[in-house]
């Protein structure tokens, strides 16, 4: 069975290594998301939620899992 890659945002399988994969974050050429978060499945469970029209459903509740991105209150080089 072939892994596939789909994109949290538009559900797409276009998904490449950003900056050669050194940052270890993907992009999707569909929407241009770029992101650590990717959704990892095999090519029949994606043609079976694709089909049942059940992606986006699928999609929406795996971002659910994911913890938020914290980020700092105010960035040192940012001006008051």
């Amino acid at each position: 069975m072939r892994r596939v890659f789909v994109c949290p945002v538009c559900g797409s399988i276009e998904i490449e290594l950003d900056s050669g994969g050194y940052t270890g974050k993907y992009m999707c050429k569909n929407c241009g998301y770029v992101g650590s978060f990717i959704i990892e499945m095999t090519e029949s469970e994606y043609r079976e939620l694709k089909e049942a029209g059940e992606l986006e459903r699928f999609i929406n509740e795996s971002k659910k899992k994911q913890p938020k991105e914290r980020r700092p209150e105010k960035y040192p080089y940012e001006n008051p």
